[in-house]
């Protein structure tokens, strides 16, 4: 029977397969963020689970959710200053499949949705802030 080994030429030894690829790029380094960014997620009460799923699927570690009160589903959303477009465009593509409303935080009265991931609050059925 053969070998599935190749064999050695000119005395080279075997290249393993991380060489044989493109080289590793060294990690971008970033300076530290002095405070995580925060947004508030509304959402109907029903659609929650398939949020958190696309979210956990989606974004991997990209984002940290924590409920606020699960009856109106609010939730806070955590993320690194660094990871904000990555973050914004993980809610774009989110909402395609299911609506939601985010706004910034903390939530002044004063202060706009953020415009970039805002929907309609009638998208929303009867969950008042």
């Amino acid at each position: 029977m053969g070998s599935l080994a190749e064999p050695l030429t000119d005395g080279a030894a075997p290249r393993s397969a991380s060489e044989k690829g493109a080289r590793r790029r060294k990690p971008v380094r970033l300076p530290a963020a002095g405070a995580s960014e925060t947004l508030l997620i509304r959402i109907a009460p029903r659609d929650t689970g398939l949020f958190r799923y696309l979210l956990e699927g989606g974004g991997g570690h990209l984002t940290m959710l924590t409920v606020l009160d699960p009856r109106k589903a609010l939730f806070k959303l955590l993320f690194s200053p660094h990871q904000r477009e990555e973050t914004l465009a993980l809610l774009e593509g989110m909402r395609r499949t299911v609506p939601f409303d985010v706004l910034e935080w903390p939530f002044k009265e004063s202060r706009k949705r953020a415009e970039a991931v805002s929907t309609p609050a009638d998208s929303i059925a009867g969950n008042a802030v």
